[in-house]
């Protein structure tokens, strides 16, 4: 009998574990993300990476010219996303190192963290990409309010203004290697 109750759990045990690039996020694949309204006043130096229109006072997704965007979900105080944040630059440089800085864009948004903490995790950990604050968890909870450090990768899909962003990877933690995650993120989105 204990026997059978151990193979039980064990089998049981075995349906929770999912393959990288599954879902393990608020997020499925095929899911489509609001299309957010984001300051630009966090990105200002970041206009031309994310083909914003001079003079506009926020942005959305839509505005983002690229095939793709990467958003990372982080916060300061998270020791995961510090852990987290070199492999992060690595992606940001490998996608640049392959062409594919016109296609891929990442974007930051820093749940729960202000003007000043933001800009302490950009210097801090050399941040190259454009981050977002979100001192008051708005955007934060539009994706369920998920744990730190958070990955999804959405793709436009439609043509202004019903531009759909259609979610292709979705994935929570940690990633080991950048250049096996961008390989995952170049699938998804061919």
């Amino acid at each position: 009998m204990h026997r059978l109750i151990i193979l039980v759990l064990t089998v049981l045990s075995l349906g929770l574990i999912q393959p990288v690039g599954a879902q393990d996020g608020p997020f499925g694949i095929g899911d489509v993300l609001p299309d957010l309204t984001l300051p630009v006043q966090d990105v200002q130096e970041h206009g031309e990476y994310l083909g914003l229109p001079d003079g506009a006072k926020t942005f959305s997704l839509s505005d983002i010219d690229g095939k793709a965007v990467m958003i990372q979900i982080f916060s300061m105080y998270c020791p995961i996303c510090q852990k987290e944040a070199p492999a992060v630059n690595a992606l940001y440089a490998a996608i640049a190192e392959k062409g594919l800085a016109d296609e891929v864009k990442i974007l930051g948004i820093g749940a729960g963290n202000s003007q000043m903490e933001v800009q302490f995790f950009r210097d801090r950990y050399d941040i190259p990409f454009p981050l977002i604050t979100d001192p008051d968890y708005v955007l934060h909870k539009a994706f369920a309010g998920v744990g730190t450090p958070y990955f999804v990768l959405v793709q436009p899909e439609g043509e202004a203004p019903n531009v759909k962003h259609v979610v292709r990877l979705s994935h929570l933690g940690s990633f080991d290697d950048p250049d096996s995650f961008l390989e995952l993120l170049l699938a998804a989105i061919r």
